[in-house]
């Protein structure tokens, strides 16, 4: 089995968000596995600046809605790199400022070309895993020239984020006018890339199976749940895992002191460390972490809420990520007010990352929608117990007290204020009044299998699947 994994940007050498990291993780565990996987990625400016040692693979030119169109593609390791500076020696993948790049289709719709033109480099490839709507075209290009001998699946990493753009940019794509149709492209007078890789992928998957049930419903569908209904023949979802080479506390040099299962006694030297770094009182006070984009999917409305609360309870609090900016001055102007308790970093830092997951007791991730997330499964690694929302894959891959055996977590039971302080009120209680159940949600969090393994079984016998249904139809 040969497959080629198109993803806008992959770890290390690109990224804004999990997307990186599945497109990192999984293509080495199916590598692993047997199944011959490359990445290709544009060649971005930071990745030309980083350094690495790339190999020049080959030149390919084609005809696109700007005429003559030509790249560079080089290669590292396991990754193809698509070059053309026009397009992608910038600083930022997508956006500058807080603001979209105005020739993102045009950029992505080159990056897509380019990769259906790659296949005829590489000889034979059974599979093309096309990723959210940056790479969503490939599948309709190869529709489109009557490229039937490559099977194809579309992964669907978060709906919310689609490829909307003016139809007067259509013949940029270079595309038959009756691709913009409503049964195709089109979406309310806009063209909708995500929806053409729905459209004409061979099958459609989601990063859970809950969000690929989820996003079938007019409450998590964005205006797609009428198209994934009906081609929910083909769609199916699998949760992501996590790179555990990366993520593992027994071996972490990025944190104060390993630990381990067998051997716990780190994790308190990680807490005192955590609390070093965002200079917290000492104390026997239970410690809540929080890493993410500060949006509204991922509840930071509501932590901002209760943080006077939380902190009442006697509780702390830390914080990383940057987003919307009023969320990102509200934490700074709350920091400042509650010093010694609330510790804010606004941005990401890789390894204040490990540090927060090693040093809290409590992680918080009480999103509103969450096709997957890699966080809680981070933080049960990390023996720092998950406090989740029953969405997607948060209801997929944590077992909340009270929900079934071997319980890892705490379940905030809906996406609200109340329902988010009483969970952390609960936990607070379990911390200082029940240390014997707080040890055992622990040792059940490291117990519990979170790595690609197994999920990455799961597309190998899908990619098995679409390679049959492929070829039984022609």
């Amino acid at each position: 089995m040969k497959v080629l994994f198109c993803s806008s940007e992959a770890a290390p050498y690109a990224k804004t968000g999990g997307l990186a990291d599945v497109s990192s993780a999984l293509p080495q565990e199916l590598r692993k596995q047997g199944i011959d996987c490359e990445v290709v990625m544009p060649l971005y400016r930071s990745i030309r600046e980083s350094g690495i040692p790339l190999t020049h693979v080959t030149d390919i030119s084609f005809l696109s809605g700007q005429g003559i169109s030509s790249c560079r593609v080089f290669s590292c390791a396991h990754t193809y790199f698509i070059e053309n500076d026009t397009y992608f020696s910038r600083s930022g993948l997508y956006s500058y400022g807080g603001k979209d790049f105005p020739d993102n289709l045009e950029r992505f719709s080159f990056y897509s070309r380019a990769c259906v033109e790659l296949l005829a480099v590489m000889g034979e490839v059974d599979i093309v895993h096309c990723n959210d709507w940056q790479s969503a075209l490939i599948p309709t290009y190869l529709h489109a020239f009557g490229i039937e001998g490559v099977s194809t699946l579309f992964t669907i990493h978060n709906l919310a984020y689609q490829g909307m753009f003016d139809p007067s940019q259509w013949p940029l794509l270079l595309l038959p006018r009756e691709y913009l149709r409503p049964d195709r492209m089109e979406y309310f007078g806009s063209i909708n890339v995500m929806k053409a890789g729905i459209v004409f992928a061979d099958m459609v998957n989601t990063v859970s199976p809950s969000y690929a049930q989820e996003i079938q419903t007019p409450e998590f569908g964005s205006g797609l749940d009428g198209l994934l209904k009906a081609v929910s023949y083909k769609l199916t979802g699998i949760a992501n895992g996590i790179d555990s080479t990366v993520w593992d506390p027994a071996t972490d040099t990025l944190i104060a002191r390993p630990y381990s299962l067998e051997d716990p006694a780190g994790k308190a030297v990680c807490r005192q460390d955590l609390r070093k770094h965002f200079s917290l009182s000492p104390g026997d006070h239970p410690v809540f972490g929080m890493i993410g984009r500060l949006v509204e999917q991922k509840g930071i409305d509501l932590v901002i809420g209760i943080i006077p609360e939380l902190l009442a309870a006697g509780a702390q609090l830390v914080i990383l990520g940057n987003g919307q900016t009023v969320y990102e001055h509200e934490l700074q102007a709350m920091s400042a007010a509650y010093p010694g308790r609330l510790g804010v970093h606004i941005g990401f830092d890789e390894g204040l990352a490990h540090i927060i997951e090693a040093g809290s007791d409590f992680f918080l991730m009480p999103s509103k929608f969450e096709p997957c997330g890699l966080n809680q499964m981070i933080s049960m690694r990390y023996g720092t117990i998950p406090i989740v929302t029953p969405v997607g894959g948060l209801k997929d891959t944590v077992v909340a007290l009270g929900e079934g055996d071997d319980p890892c977590g705490l379940r905030v039971n809906a996406p609200s204020r109340d329902a988010l302080l009483a969970a952390i009120r609960r936990a607070c209680a379990i911390f200082t009044r029940e240390k014997e159940l707080f040890e055992t949600l622990q040792r059940n969090a490291m117990e519990k299998n979170v790595d690609w393994k197994i999920s990455a079984q799961e597309y190998a016998r899908l990619y098995t699947k679409i390679k049959h249904f492929k070829e039984r139809r022609r």
